[in-house]
Order: C-alpha cells, then structure tokens, then sequence
C-alpha cells in the first residue's frame, strides 16, 4: 500500500504491476539459486546482499562515505543496521 501510494497509484494497479516480481522474490527464498542453459552453473536468484549481508553493507558504507553526501560516517549504513546472528547448523 505504501508504495502504491508513493507511485501515485492505487494498491490494485501496484499489486497487478509488480505481482510477477514479488512471486519471482519469494520462490528465490525456497530456490536461491537455478541452473544456467548447461545445467552446469549456478545462477543466483536474489540480490547480491541476500547472499553476503556484510559485503553489501561495506559497499553502502564506502559509497556513502566517498560520495561526499556530507556524511562524515565511516559507518553511515551499517552502523543503523542490527544483523542477525547466523543460525546454528544442527549435526
């Protein structure tokens, strides 16, 4: 509903717009990752942060901090971020 209201849109016309990418986004969830053409290499299905948390918060920290916005942060993202702890694998 938020975003339909920010594109100006009602939430109808902002569900039938983007439905195809919401269904692709949580299918990624059960299936990260699928098979290219050859069967041989593994394409992922979710944005590179999905993958590695940590890496996209130092890339948003570097671009914020050299993109001279006027902050003066070296931790202008992630210091606002709380991060998960990694789950536990059971033996």
């Amino acid at each position: 509903m938020d975003i339909a209201r920010y594109l100006g849109i009602d939430p109808a016309q902002a569900e039938a717009r983007f439905a195809d990418d919401l269904d692709r986004w949580n299918t990624a969830f059960e299936v990260p990752y699928r098979l290219d053409d050859t069967g041989r290499k593994r394409i992922p299905q979710l944005p590179t942060a999905a993958y590695d948390p940590a890496w996209a918060c130092t890339q948003l920290d570097r671009w914020a901090h050299l993109s001279r916005l006027g902050i003066d942060d070296e931790h202008a993202v992630s210091s606002g971020l709380v991060m998960a702890a990694p789950e536990e694998e059971e033996c």
